[in-house]
Protein backbone atom coordinates (compact mmCIF):
# COMPACT_ATOMS: atom_id res chain seq x y z
CA UNK A 1 0.00 0.00 0.00
CA UNK A 2 1.24 3.63 -1.10
CA UNK A 3 1.74 6.62 1.17
CA UNK A 4 -1.27 8.31 -1.15
CA UNK A 5 -3.66 5.31 0.03
CA UNK A 6 -2.68 5.30 3.16
CA UNK A 7 -3.23 9.40 3.63
CA UNK A 8 -6.60 8.81 2.08
CA UNK A 9 -7.94 6.94 4.91
CA UNK A 10 -6.56 9.02 7.08
CA UNK A 11 -9.09 11.22 5.67
CA UNK A 12 -12.28 9.15 5.58
CA UNK A 13 -16.01 9.83 5.90
CA UNK A 14 -15.53 7.26 8.72
CA UNK A 15 -13.09 9.14 10.33
CA UNK A 16 -14.71 12.54 10.04
CA UNK A 17 -18.07 11.24 11.35
CA UNK A 18 -16.46 9.78 14.14
CA UNK A 19 -14.65 12.95 15.35
CA UNK A 20 -17.81 14.65 14.94
CA UNK A 21 -20.47 12.85 16.60
CA UNK A 22 -19.08 13.43 20.33
CA UNK A 23 -19.14 17.27 19.67
CA UNK A 24 -22.57 17.32 18.17
CA UNK A 25 -24.00 15.33 21.40
CA UNK A 26 -21.69 17.36 24.30
CA UNK A 27 -23.09 20.39 22.22
CA UNK A 28 -26.45 19.18 22.55
CA UNK A 29 -26.10 18.78 26.06
CA UNK A 30 -24.81 22.36 26.59
CA UNK A 31 -28.19 24.28 24.31
CA UNK A 32 -30.39 21.86 26.63
CA UNK A 33 -28.55 22.85 29.60
CA UNK A 34 -28.99 26.68 28.78
CA UNK A 35 -32.48 26.14 28.26
CA UNK A 36 -32.95 24.12 31.17
CA UNK A 37 -31.06 27.16 33.08
CA UNK A 38 -32.97 29.69 31.60
CA UNK A 39 -36.49 28.01 32.30
CA UNK A 40 -35.74 27.62 35.95
CA UNK A 41 -35.02 31.02 36.56
CA UNK A 42 -37.88 32.45 34.30
CA UNK A 43 -40.16 29.95 36.71
CA UNK A 44 -38.73 31.21 39.99
CA UNK A 45 -39.02 35.31 39.30
CA UNK A 46 -39.92 36.65 35.88
CA UNK A 47 -37.49 39.61 36.95
CA UNK A 48 -34.76 37.81 37.75
CA UNK A 49 -34.79 35.93 34.31
CA UNK A 50 -34.75 39.30 32.86
CA UNK A 51 -31.71 40.67 34.49
CA UNK A 52 -30.09 37.42 33.52
CA UNK A 53 -29.92 37.54 30.31
CA UNK A 54 -27.96 40.85 29.64
CA UNK A 55 -25.64 39.85 32.63
CA UNK A 56 -24.91 36.80 30.92
CA UNK A 57 -24.21 38.14 27.36
CA UNK A 58 -22.01 40.86 28.27
CA UNK A 59 -19.95 38.19 30.94
CA UNK A 60 -19.98 35.71 28.46
CA UNK A 61 -18.93 38.05 25.48
CA UNK A 62 -15.83 39.37 27.57
CA UNK A 63 -14.67 36.31 28.40
CA UNK A 64 -14.73 34.85 24.81
CA UNK A 65 -11.58 37.20 23.92
CA UNK A 66 -9.58 34.76 26.51
CA UNK A 67 -11.60 31.62 26.06
CA UNK A 68 -10.95 31.66 22.41
CA UNK A 69 -7.23 32.24 22.73
CA UNK A 70 -6.68 29.32 25.12
CA UNK A 71 -9.25 27.29 22.47
CA UNK A 72 -6.13 27.93 19.76
CA UNK A 73 -4.08 24.88 22.01
CA UNK A 74 -6.27 22.22 20.84
CA UNK A 75 -5.39 23.58 17.35
CA UNK A 76 -1.53 23.69 18.15
CA UNK A 77 -1.94 20.07 19.62
CA UNK A 78 -3.59 18.64 16.78
CA UNK A 79 -0.69 20.11 14.48
CA UNK A 80 1.76 18.70 17.04
CA UNK A 81 -0.18 15.79 17.12
CA UNK A 82 0.27 15.03 13.38
CA UNK A 83 3.93 15.77 13.56
CA UNK A 84 4.26 12.98 15.97
CA UNK A 85 5.65 15.37 18.72
CA UNK A 86 3.78 14.15 21.65
CA UNK A 87 5.44 15.78 24.49
CA UNK A 88 4.83 19.17 22.85
CA UNK A 89 1.53 17.69 23.14
CA UNK A 90 1.51 18.02 26.72
CA UNK A 91 3.90 20.93 26.80
CA UNK A 92 0.95 23.13 24.50
CA UNK A 93 -1.78 22.12 27.11
CA UNK A 94 -0.10 23.02 30.48
CA UNK A 95 1.15 26.64 28.45
CA UNK A 96 -2.69 26.75 28.13
CA UNK A 97 -3.31 26.04 31.96
CA UNK A 98 -0.66 28.82 32.47
CA UNK A 99 -2.22 31.67 30.22
CA UNK A 100 -6.09 30.91 31.93
CA UNK A 101 -4.33 31.61 35.51
CA UNK A 102 -3.10 34.97 33.97
CA UNK A 103 -6.57 35.60 31.69
CA UNK A 104 -8.18 34.84 34.97
CA UNK A 105 -6.54 37.33 36.96
CA UNK A 106 -7.26 39.85 34.11
CA UNK A 107 -10.77 39.05 34.10
CA UNK A 108 -11.43 39.73 37.24
CA UNK A 109 -9.78 42.67 37.26
CA UNK A 110 -11.65 44.60 34.90
CA UNK A 111 -14.72 43.08 35.59
CA UNK A 112 -15.98 45.67 38.52
CA UNK A 113 -15.16 48.49 35.58
CA UNK A 114 -17.35 46.44 33.09
CA UNK A 115 -20.60 45.75 35.65
CA UNK A 116 -20.90 49.47 35.65
CA UNK A 117 -22.76 49.39 31.98
CA UNK A 118 -25.47 47.97 33.50
CA UNK A 119 -26.08 51.66 34.95
CA UNK A 120 -24.77 53.22 31.78
CA UNK A 121 -27.89 51.40 29.83
CA UNK A 122 -29.96 53.27 32.31
CA UNK A 123 -31.82 50.08 33.93
CA UNK A 124 -33.59 50.27 36.72
CA UNK A 125 -32.25 49.95 40.26
CA UNK A 126 -33.75 46.44 40.77
CA UNK A 127 -32.63 45.22 37.88
CA UNK A 128 -29.32 46.25 38.25
CA UNK A 129 -29.04 44.74 41.30
CA UNK A 130 -29.88 41.48 40.08
CA UNK A 131 -27.78 41.72 36.39
CA UNK A 132 -24.49 42.80 38.73
CA UNK A 133 -25.19 39.81 40.60
CA UNK A 134 -25.13 37.15 37.73
CA UNK A 135 -22.13 39.04 35.87
CA UNK A 136 -19.59 38.19 38.56
CA UNK A 137 -21.00 34.56 39.15
CA UNK A 138 -20.75 34.04 35.21
CA UNK A 139 -17.14 35.75 35.36
CA UNK A 140 -16.51 33.55 37.54
CA UNK A 141 -17.53 30.60 35.67
CA UNK A 142 -16.10 31.75 32.83
CA UNK A 143 -12.52 32.03 34.70
CA UNK A 144 -12.59 28.15 35.50
CA UNK A 145 -14.16 27.44 31.61
CA UNK A 146 -10.37 29.06 30.63
CA UNK A 147 -9.12 25.95 32.79
CA UNK A 148 -12.06 23.46 31.40
CA UNK A 149 -10.74 24.64 27.43
CA UNK A 150 -6.82 24.15 28.49
CA UNK A 151 -7.06 20.70 30.19
CA UNK A 152 -9.66 19.40 27.57
CA UNK A 153 -7.47 20.30 24.87
CA UNK A 154 -5.06 17.96 24.69
CA UNK A 155 -8.00 15.41 23.84
CA UNK A 156 -9.88 17.60 21.71
CA UNK A 157 -6.16 17.89 19.61
CA UNK A 158 -5.85 14.39 19.65
CA UNK A 159 -9.22 13.59 18.46
CA UNK A 160 -10.64 11.74 21.44
CA UNK A 161 -13.95 13.72 21.49
CA UNK A 162 -15.49 11.12 22.96
CA UNK A 163 -13.90 12.29 26.52
CA UNK A 164 -15.08 15.26 26.05
CA UNK A 165 -18.40 14.44 25.41
CA UNK A 166 -18.41 12.15 28.62
CA UNK A 167 -17.38 15.10 30.64
CA UNK A 168 -19.68 17.26 28.78
CA UNK A 169 -22.70 15.58 29.27
CA UNK A 170 -21.89 14.47 32.73
CA UNK A 171 -21.14 18.18 33.94
CA UNK A 172 -24.45 19.59 32.01
CA UNK A 173 -26.67 17.17 33.23
CA UNK A 174 -25.24 18.03 36.90
CA UNK A 175 -26.05 21.42 36.30
CA UNK A 176 -29.76 20.76 35.56
CA UNK A 177 -29.96 19.26 38.21
CA UNK A 178 -28.14 21.93 40.92
CA UNK A 179 -30.44 24.43 38.95
CA UNK A 180 -33.64 22.19 40.84
CA UNK A 181 -31.84 22.15 44.20
CA UNK A 182 -29.98 25.57 44.18
CA UNK A 183 -32.96 27.57 42.88
CA UNK A 184 -35.61 26.21 44.43
CA UNK A 185 -33.97 24.75 48.01
CA UNK A 186 -34.72 20.85 47.75
CA UNK A 187 -32.84 18.29 49.59
CA UNK A 188 -31.99 20.46 52.70
CA UNK A 189 -30.79 23.18 50.60
CA UNK A 190 -31.30 26.99 51.36
CA UNK A 191 -33.44 28.39 48.84
CA UNK A 192 -31.15 30.29 46.96
CA UNK A 193 -33.56 32.21 43.80
CA UNK A 194 -32.65 32.08 40.31
CA UNK A 195 -29.66 34.27 40.00
CA UNK A 196 -27.93 33.06 42.65
CA UNK A 197 -29.27 29.78 42.61
CA UNK A 198 -28.30 29.37 38.07
CA UNK A 199 -25.00 31.01 38.78
CA UNK A 200 -23.90 28.64 41.88
CA UNK A 201 -24.89 25.87 39.65
CA UNK A 202 -23.40 27.11 37.26
CA UNK A 203 -20.04 27.25 39.00
CA UNK A 204 -20.43 23.95 40.68
CA UNK A 205 -20.72 22.06 37.43
CA UNK A 206 -17.97 23.64 36.17
CA UNK A 207 -15.43 22.67 38.76
CA UNK A 208 -16.17 19.50 38.36
CA UNK A 209 -15.95 19.15 34.93
CA UNK A 210 -12.35 20.85 35.43
CA UNK A 211 -11.17 18.15 38.56
CA UNK A 212 -12.52 15.41 35.96
CA UNK A 213 -10.30 16.61 33.57
CA UNK A 214 -7.61 16.53 36.02
CA UNK A 215 -7.92 13.44 37.22
CA UNK A 216 -8.13 11.99 33.44
CA UNK A 217 -5.06 13.08 32.56
CA UNK A 218 -3.55 10.14 35.43
CA UNK A 219 -4.93 7.58 32.80
CA UNK A 220 -1.67 5.47 32.12
CA UNK A 221 -2.49 5.53 28.26
CA UNK A 222 -2.35 9.39 28.35
CA UNK A 223 0.12 9.60 31.29
CA UNK A 224 2.55 7.67 29.90
CA UNK A 225 1.84 8.20 25.95
CA UNK A 226 2.52 11.86 26.02
CA UNK A 227 4.44 12.00 29.28
CA UNK A 228 2.40 15.07 31.04
CA UNK A 229 3.37 15.67 34.05
CA UNK A 230 6.73 15.85 32.74
CA UNK A 231 6.49 18.49 30.26
CA UNK A 232 4.73 21.06 33.05
CA UNK A 233 7.56 23.59 32.43
CA UNK A 234 6.99 26.78 30.83
CA UNK A 235 8.12 27.40 27.60
CA UNK A 236 8.01 31.00 26.07
CA UNK A 237 7.65 29.88 22.17
CA UNK A 238 4.48 28.25 22.96
CA UNK A 239 3.45 30.57 24.65
CA UNK A 240 4.16 33.05 21.97
CA UNK A 241 2.34 31.02 19.59
CA UNK A 242 -0.71 30.47 21.38
CA UNK A 243 -0.83 34.40 21.59
CA UNK A 244 0.01 35.17 18.25
CA UNK A 245 -2.70 32.85 16.45
CA UNK A 246 -4.62 32.67 19.19
CA UNK A 247 -5.79 36.40 20.29
CA UNK A 248 -7.14 36.88 16.42
CA UNK A 249 -9.72 33.57 17.06
CA UNK A 250 -10.34 35.01 20.74
CA UNK A 251 -11.02 38.50 19.10
CA UNK A 252 -12.78 37.48 16.26
CA UNK A 253 -15.56 35.52 18.87
CA UNK A 254 -16.17 38.43 20.85
CA UNK A 255 -16.82 40.53 17.31
CA UNK A 256 -19.55 37.78 16.44
CA UNK A 257 -21.05 37.85 19.80
CA UNK A 258 -21.44 41.33 20.11
CA UNK A 259 -22.38 42.22 16.64
CA UNK A 260 -25.32 39.50 17.10
CA UNK A 261 -26.28 41.64 19.92
CA UNK A 262 -26.44 44.69 18.57
CA UNK A 263 -28.54 43.49 16.10
CA UNK A 264 -30.89 42.16 18.25
CA UNK A 265 -30.91 45.85 19.85
CA UNK A 266 -31.44 47.50 16.42
CA UNK A 267 -34.49 44.79 15.87
CA UNK A 268 -35.90 45.45 19.03
CA UNK A 269 -35.98 49.84 17.91
CA UNK A 270 -38.54 48.46 15.23
CA UNK A 271 -41.01 47.19 17.93
CA UNK A 272 -42.20 44.19 19.84
CA UNK A 273 -43.97 41.94 16.65
CA UNK A 274 -40.36 41.90 14.87
CA UNK A 275 -38.06 41.35 17.84
CA UNK A 276 -40.56 38.77 18.17
CA UNK A 277 -40.56 36.98 14.75
CA UNK A 278 -36.28 37.23 14.74
CA UNK A 279 -35.93 35.83 18.43
CA UNK A 280 -38.01 32.72 16.76
CA UNK A 281 -36.43 32.41 13.47
CA UNK A 282 -33.10 32.71 15.43
CA UNK A 283 -33.78 30.44 18.17
CA UNK A 284 -34.80 27.87 15.41
CA UNK A 285 -31.82 28.35 13.12
CA UNK A 286 -29.62 27.95 15.98
CA UNK A 287 -30.72 25.09 16.92
CA UNK A 288 -30.34 23.28 13.69
CA UNK A 289 -26.50 25.33 13.23
CA UNK A 290 -25.12 23.53 16.36
CA UNK A 291 -24.69 20.32 14.31
CA UNK A 292 -22.33 22.19 11.35
CA UNK A 293 -20.53 23.72 14.21
CA UNK A 294 -19.33 20.67 15.62
CA UNK A 295 -19.04 19.31 12.16
CA UNK A 296 -16.42 22.83 12.01
CA UNK A 297 -14.71 21.59 15.18
CA UNK A 298 -13.88 18.46 14.23
CA UNK A 299 -12.70 19.42 10.57
CA UNK A 300 -10.58 21.65 12.79
CA UNK A 301 -9.44 18.67 14.44
CA UNK A 302 -8.51 16.48 11.27
CA UNK A 303 -7.23 19.59 9.65
CA UNK A 304 -4.80 20.60 11.62
CA UNK A 305 -3.68 16.84 12.63
CA UNK A 306 -3.08 16.54 8.51
CA UNK A 307 -1.29 19.92 8.49
CA UNK A 308 1.26 19.20 11.21
CA UNK A 309 2.17 16.04 9.63
CA UNK A 310 3.16 17.97 6.53
CA UNK A 311 0.40 16.04 4.06
CA UNK A 312 -1.29 19.30 2.73
CA UNK A 313 -2.67 17.53 -0.22
CA UNK A 314 -5.16 15.85 2.27
CA UNK A 315 -6.09 18.98 3.72
CA UNK A 316 -8.49 20.09 0.30
CA UNK A 317 -9.71 16.41 0.31
CA UNK A 318 -10.51 16.25 3.84
CA UNK A 319 -12.51 19.71 3.32
CA UNK A 320 -14.59 17.90 0.13
CA UNK A 321 -15.73 15.11 2.89
CA UNK A 322 -16.61 17.77 5.53
CA UNK A 323 -18.95 20.34 2.67
CA UNK A 324 -20.52 16.77 1.47
CA UNK A 325 -21.76 15.50 5.02
CA UNK A 326 -22.82 19.49 5.72
CA UNK A 327 -24.87 19.41 2.82
CA UNK A 328 -26.31 16.31 3.13
CA UNK A 329 -27.52 17.57 6.48
CA UNK A 330 -28.99 21.00 4.83
CA UNK A 331 -31.15 18.61 2.40
CA UNK A 332 -32.49 17.72 5.97
CA UNK A 333 -32.84 21.10 7.16
CA UNK A 334 -34.37 22.76 3.58
CA UNK A 335 -37.36 19.82 3.39
CA UNK A 336 -38.37 20.68 7.47
CA UNK A 337 -37.87 24.62 6.91
CA UNK A 338 -39.97 24.71 4.05
CA UNK A 339 -42.52 21.87 5.23
CA UNK A 340 -43.25 21.86 8.03
CA UNK A 341 -42.21 25.93 9.39
CA UNK A 342 -44.92 26.43 11.45
CA UNK A 343 -44.91 23.53 13.55
CA UNK A 344 -41.29 25.05 14.69
CA UNK A 345 -43.05 28.39 15.49
CA UNK A 346 -45.82 26.54 17.29
CA UNK A 347 -43.91 25.30 19.98
CA UNK A 348 -42.95 29.06 21.24
CA UNK A 349 -47.05 29.69 21.49
CA UNK A 350 -47.64 30.83 25.15
CA UNK A 351 -51.14 30.34 24.69
CA UNK A 352 -52.22 34.61 24.82
CA UNK A 353 -53.69 36.78 21.86
CA UNK A 354 -53.81 33.65 19.19
CA UNK A 355 -55.05 36.42 16.59
CA UNK A 356 -51.16 37.82 17.21
CA UNK A 357 -49.56 34.65 17.48
CA UNK A 358 -51.19 33.87 14.23
CA UNK A 359 -49.75 36.79 12.61
CA UNK A 360 -46.25 35.97 14.00
CA UNK A 361 -46.85 32.25 12.45
CA UNK A 362 -47.32 33.56 9.31
CA UNK A 363 -44.31 36.51 9.23
CA UNK A 364 -41.86 34.23 10.99
CA UNK A 365 -42.92 31.22 8.16
CA UNK A 366 -41.06 33.50 6.13
CA UNK A 367 -37.91 34.16 7.63
CA UNK A 368 -37.59 30.59 8.40
CA UNK A 369 -37.92 29.57 4.25
CA UNK A 370 -35.45 32.42 3.63
CA UNK A 371 -32.91 31.21 6.68
CA UNK A 372 -33.42 27.98 4.97
CA UNK A 373 -31.49 29.12 2.04
CA UNK A 374 -28.59 30.90 4.26
CA UNK A 375 -27.72 28.09 6.03
CA UNK A 376 -26.48 26.34 3.12
CA UNK A 377 -24.05 28.78 2.29
CA UNK A 378 -23.39 29.51 6.27
CA UNK A 379 -22.64 25.40 6.62
CA UNK A 380 -19.77 25.36 3.13
CA UNK A 381 -18.64 29.07 4.78
CA UNK A 382 -18.69 28.00 8.68
CA UNK A 383 -16.44 24.45 7.03
CA UNK A 384 -14.09 26.19 5.34
CA UNK A 385 -13.37 29.00 8.39
CA UNK A 386 -12.54 26.13 10.78
CA UNK A 387 -9.84 24.95 7.81
CA UNK A 388 -8.27 27.67 7.57
CA UNK A 389 -8.19 28.71 11.40
CA UNK A 390 -6.61 25.25 11.79
CA UNK A 391 -3.91 26.30 9.45
CA UNK A 392 -3.20 29.36 11.46
CA UNK A 393 -4.94 31.58 9.15
CA UNK A 394 -6.58 33.49 11.98
CA UNK A 395 -5.06 36.93 11.45
CA UNK A 396 -7.24 36.84 8.16
CA UNK A 397 -10.50 35.12 9.36
CA UNK A 398 -10.19 38.12 12.32
CA UNK A 399 -9.79 40.94 10.04
CA UNK A 400 -12.83 39.36 7.72
CA UNK A 401 -14.76 38.76 10.86
CA UNK A 402 -14.53 42.15 12.22
CA UNK A 403 -15.29 44.18 9.05
CA UNK A 404 -18.17 42.22 7.08
CA UNK A 405 -20.18 41.26 10.15
CA UNK A 406 -20.01 45.50 10.92
CA UNK A 407 -21.53 46.23 7.80
CA UNK A 408 -24.27 43.28 7.09
CA UNK A 409 -25.56 42.84 11.20
CA UNK A 410 -25.21 46.44 12.04
CA UNK A 411 -24.68 49.81 9.29
CA UNK A 412 -27.35 48.02 6.43
CA UNK A 413 -29.54 46.62 9.12
CA UNK A 414 -30.15 49.86 11.14
CA UNK A 415 -30.48 52.04 7.73
CA UNK A 416 -32.63 49.89 5.87
CA UNK A 417 -35.63 49.22 9.26
CA UNK A 418 -34.75 52.06 11.78
CA UNK A 419 -34.03 54.97 8.90
CA UNK A 420 -35.80 53.94 6.30
CA UNK A 421 -38.78 52.07 8.29
CA UNK A 422 -38.37 49.46 5.62
CA UNK A 423 -40.06 45.78 6.80
CA UNK A 424 -37.94 43.01 8.59
CA UNK A 425 -37.79 41.10 5.58
CA UNK A 426 -34.51 43.09 4.23
CA UNK A 427 -32.54 42.26 7.30
CA UNK A 428 -32.91 38.83 6.38
CA UNK A 429 -32.08 39.49 2.85
CA UNK A 430 -29.15 41.11 3.96
CA UNK A 431 -27.86 38.55 6.20
CA UNK A 432 -28.84 36.26 2.93
CA UNK A 433 -26.30 38.09 1.02
CA UNK A 434 -23.88 38.45 3.86
CA UNK A 435 -23.85 34.61 4.24
CA UNK A 436 -22.94 33.90 0.16
CA UNK A 437 -20.08 37.07 0.22
CA UNK A 438 -18.68 34.98 3.35
CA UNK A 439 -18.38 31.72 2.00
CA UNK A 440 -17.43 33.76 -1.49
CA UNK A 441 -14.09 35.22 0.23
CA UNK A 442 -13.27 32.41 2.48
CA UNK A 443 -13.70 30.29 -0.52
CA UNK A 444 -11.25 32.37 -2.67
CA UNK A 445 -8.82 33.04 -0.12
CA UNK A 446 -8.65 28.57 0.53
CA UNK A 447 -8.11 28.15 -3.18
CA UNK A 448 -5.69 30.86 -3.33
CA UNK A 449 -3.47 28.43 -1.00
CA UNK A 450 -1.66 31.42 1.02
CA UNK A 451 -2.32 29.53 4.21
CA UNK A 452 0.13 26.71 2.87
CA UNK A 453 2.59 29.49 3.67
CA UNK A 454 1.87 29.88 6.97
CA UNK A 455 3.84 27.80 9.76
CA UNK A 456 2.09 27.01 13.04
CA UNK A 457 4.56 24.72 14.61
Amino acid sequence: MNEDIRNEEQVSLQKILKITYPIILSMFSLNLMVFVDRAFVAKYSLTQFAAAMPAGNIASAISSIFIGVIGFTATLIAQYYGADKKDDCSSSMWQGVYLSVVFSLLIILISPVISNIFQLMGHESHLIEFEKQYFYLIIFSSCVQLFITAFSSLYRGIGETKITMYVGVVSNVLNMILDWIFIFGKFGFPEMGGIVGAGSATITSSIVSCIIYIILLKRKKISNQYEVFANKKLDKNLIKKLARFGFPAGIQTFVGTAYFSLLLLIIGKTGEFNLTCSNIAFTIEGISIFPIWGLGMAMSIIVGQERGAGRINNIAKALKKGLMIGLCFNLLIIIVYNLFPKHLILIFNSGGDKEKFEAIVNYTTILIRVTSIWIVFDTMQIVISNVLRAVGDTMFMMIIFTIMPFLFYIVLPYIFVVVLNLSLMWIWIVLLVYTLLMLSIVSIRFISGKWKKISVI
